[in-house]
């Protein structure tokens, strides 16, 4: 193999890489984007922590914590959410607390708003 096919095979995989970085870093702002939208904009509703645990993952030193939530106006309603949470919030989502949602109507995707709580 030549000099300069193995420059040409280095600079492909490094263009590949770079691209799939690049995807990776795009997707992950349009994340935070939406996230920021929904508190910002979503619909308010209450509900009850039923159990919460921290996943292990660390997104930007906030450990990802599963909590699983019961509808305070309907009980019926259980729902899961996964969420980055600052570890001062923590105490917040005890078993029993009622916390604040913010809920996009569409799609159903929720969100704990610790300002509201």
């Amino acid at each position: 193999m030549s000099d300069f096919t193995a420059m040409a095979i280095a600079a492909a995989i490094i263009a590949l890489v770079g691209g799939h970085l690049a995807w990776e870093i795009r997707g992950l702002f349009r994340a935070k984007a939406a996230d920021a939208r929904l508190l910002a904009h979503g619909d308010i509703c209450y509900a009850k922590v039923v159990s919460a645990r921290q996943s292990g993952t660390l997104i930007n030193d906030q450990p990802l914590c599963v909590v699983r939530l019961v509808d305070v106006q309907a009980p019926a309603t259980q729902r899961d959410i996964a969420q980055p949470i600052d570890v001062i919030n923590l105490p917040a989502i005890q078993t029993g607390c009622t916390v604040a949602l913010r809920v996009e109507r569409s799609s159903g995707r929720a969100l704990i708003d610790f300002s509201r709580s």
